[in-house]
């Protein structure tokens, strides 16, 4: 498998990933749940064809639903039928309240993530609380933190690599079990 189809692979799971959430918008924009499923179905035929478009780093989510509302668009297009403005408005205020619960599950992903954390971090031992406190704190090297804590470099490097991996499997576990 070359890079290429690697890329396609990954970024059409990554949206499939989304189809729930995708059926729901065009639900939303078009009333009809199998017109939904028709249009989220023609979607992801694009994802699979444009799929070297979609940029790293940004998110999945928006650009599915943007190709959604693309699809939505052309079927509302087929169907000759004129869209009024209160059809317009409302698909709008849909769009809106779509990005809206988007948002505030982000908000909540993000506190349920600090939330694990700081749960973890309580598990941490005193002298590796200092560790990490000097390194990610007070962002010293892993010379002078050595001397704060009496470690040499190479025990120092070391207790990072292993605080860091308990707390970021504690952190996983945490998540996992709040779902």
């Amino acid at each position: 498998m070359d890079d290429s189809e690697a890329q396609r692979d990954r970024v059409l799971r990554a949206a499939l990933g989304y189809r729930v959430e995708l059926v729901a918008y065009a639900r939303a924009l078009l009333g009809n749940y199998t017109a939904a499923e028709d249009v989220v179905q023609e979607a992801m035929l694009v994802v699979m064809k444009k799929f070297d478009q979609f940029r790293e780093g940004t998110s999945m989510l928006a650009w599915c639903r943007a190709i959604v509302r693309l699809e939505v668009l052309r079927v509302k297009q087929q169907r000759r039928r004129e869209q009024t403005l209160a059809e317009r408005l409302l698909d709008d205020a849909i769009d809106a309240a779509f990005e809206e619960l988007q948002k505030a599950r982000r908000r909540d992903d993000a506190e349920s993530r600090r939330e694990a954390l700081e749960r973890c971090l309580q598990r941490v031992s005193q002298r590796g609380r200092r560790v990490l406190e000097a390194r990610f704190v007070d962002e010293l090297s892993y010379q002078q933190i050595g001397e704060r804590v009496g470690m040499t470099v190479e025990a120092v490097r070391k207790a990072l690599f292993r605080i860091k991996k308990q707390v970021r499997s504690c952190v996983e576990t945490c998540l996992g079990d709040a779902q």
